[in-house]
């Protein structure tokens, strides 16, 4: 099976991200709704032991859990376990993900905060990576994508996640998207 085939069914537009995307467009109290969103983002301390928490309850499920509806609005996510930058220790987390154009692709939201979430730049500086979805462990090898190409992949982003948008604009960074590839073990 491909690496896209394996989410592709849900990699979809949801009704909680279209309704979080028109709150957050709203004026004045739209930017208000979003950073309220983002917030607990913002302790580094809590989100490492959510997303470990949140990774660990994607690998006991073997496969059965596919969506997150607290942090991805329903969007497919996996365990992406990359080596950490600094300690060349192995780092998991669950990370929402999206098919485009047949092309498995994970964006680094870390929900509008204003740096970029610790798996984004391990990746950069570590392309080889595993990730666990369906119940099945497969080594990849993310890019980073730019240009055209990251227009189109935020522009799919954006289709499937109208949050995004107003996320992306609270955290005045570009968003890192990464196009992930298996790599022979």
């Amino acid at each position: 099976m491909d690496l896209a085939d394996r989410v592709l069914r849900d990699s979809r537009r949801r009704g909680l991200g279209l309704l979080l995307g028109r709150l957050f467009d709203l004026p004045v109290v739209g930017p208000l709704l979003a950073r309220a969103a983002r917030a607990p983002m913002r302790a580094t301390f809590v989100t490492t032991r959510i997303t470990r928490l949140h990774a660990r309850l994607l690998r006991i499920s073997g496969g059965r859990l596919r969506r997150s509806w607290l942090f991805a609005a329903g969007q497919p996510v996996l365990v992406l376990t990359t080596v950490g930058r600094r300690s060349g220790q192995q780092r998991t987390t669950a990370v929402a993900c999206f098919v485009h154009e047949g092309e498995l692709v994970i964006a680094g939201m870390n929900l509008g905060v204003a740096r970029p979430p610790a798996w984004a730049l391990n990746l950069q500086a570590t392309p080889e990576a595993t990730i666990e979805v369906g119940g099945e462990t497969i080594p990849v090898r993310a890019r980073q994508a730019h240009g055209d190409e990251a227009e189109a992949l935020w522009r799919r982003w954006a289709d499937l996640q109208p949050s995004a948008t107003a996320l992306r604009d609270l955290a005045g960074r570009e968003i890192p998207l990464f196009v992930l590839a298996e790599r022979l073990a």
